[in-house]
């Protein structure tokens, strides 16, 4: 038998977590506030495909900074988006945000999508503050770079961190390396880092600091594509910038592990394995709630 803290992710156990029921009497700024921080000139659609990611969890506000020049694109696919355009470097990374951006006035961050590895003290920035934060991509090879146990114990705030095995090796070089098992390597770099450590694959294990675990074996090989994983990170952060008080960050990151898989499955049911691109699957978000 598996232990208390080890458990398999169940529909219903996703489906409960997810922000499905509206209040009548609700507007926009109460139903969450998140801003993406993301994208570069090469890799405009890591900006795109978290934006699409994010939309679908039905989020009241969406705001997207990037790079001056993908404003219209993001613009174009996502016209309900606030797209804030930051100063670039001569390479088209972000090179600062817009000293009128106020992190206080967002609901949670969800960061690294196509930055490059170039907005070292961007992210740097996102870390320091006390917005519920989800790091990805980018953002996870520039905080391994930071050392990430030091740096996140200094966070207040929620982190949920999203790598796949590569990031992780690179992030937690000991575990990676000396731990063969997924379900212990996870659930110390949680511990160790107080994050929500996600590791993708083809068994998605999820930790958090408290030691529990949450498997989520319910997947398909057709989300072996580059830019899955910028969806995932746009729809985690969309789900925690509406998080309830009855809610914990791990409630959130399986809900949108288990989401983002259906999407794909139903997807690869329609239109085989090999169909499933990244602009495809965000598609699927939605009619996967059916």
């Amino acid at each position: 038998g598996e232990s208390p803290e080890l458990q398999r992710v169940t529909r219903e156990q996703a489906i409960a977590q997810l922000p499905l029921h509206r209040p009548a009497s609700t507007h926009k700024y109460k139903m969450g506030h998140l801003l993406l921080v993301c994208g570069s000139r090469r890799y405009a659609g890591g900006a795109l495909l978290a934006g699409l990611g994010a939309r679908a969890s039905g989020m009241g506000m969406l705001t997207i900074a990037a790079p001056a020049s993908l404003k219209p694109i993001l613009t174009s696919h996502l016209p309900e988006a606030l797209v804030v355009d930051c100063p670039e470097t001569e390479a088209g990374a972000i090179s600062h945000l817009p000293v009128h951006l106020d992190l206080n006035h967002y609901q949670a961050i969800a960061c690294g999508p196509g930055l490059t590895t170039e907005p070292t003290s961007l992210v740097q920035q996102m870390i320091a503050s006390d917005r519920p934060l989800v790091l990805d991509a980018d953002g996870l090879n520039i905080l391994s770079e930071m050392g990430v146990i030091a740096t996140l114990q200094q966070r207040s705030a929620t982190t949920i961190l999203t790598p796949h095995l590569g990031e992780f090796r690179r992030l937690f070089p000991k575990l990676g390396s000396e731990i063969p098992c997924r379900v212990t390597a996870t659930r110390i770099a949680a511990q160790q880092s107080g994050a929500v450590v996600l590791l993708k694959g083809a068994r998605v294990t999820i930790a958090d600091p408290s030691g529990a675990v949450r498997i989520n074996s319910d997947s398909t090989p057709a989300l072996a594509r580059g830019g899955s994983g910028d969806v995932l990170t746009g729809l985690t952060g969309g789900l925690l910038a509406q998080m309830n008080p009855h809610q914990t960050p791990i409630d959130i990151t399986q809900a949108a592990a288990w989401w983002h898989a259906v999407a794909g499955k139903q997807a690869a049911q329609a239109r085989t394995e090999l169909g499933v691109d990244a602009f495809t699957l965000t598609q699927y978000l939605i009619p996967a709630l059916r």
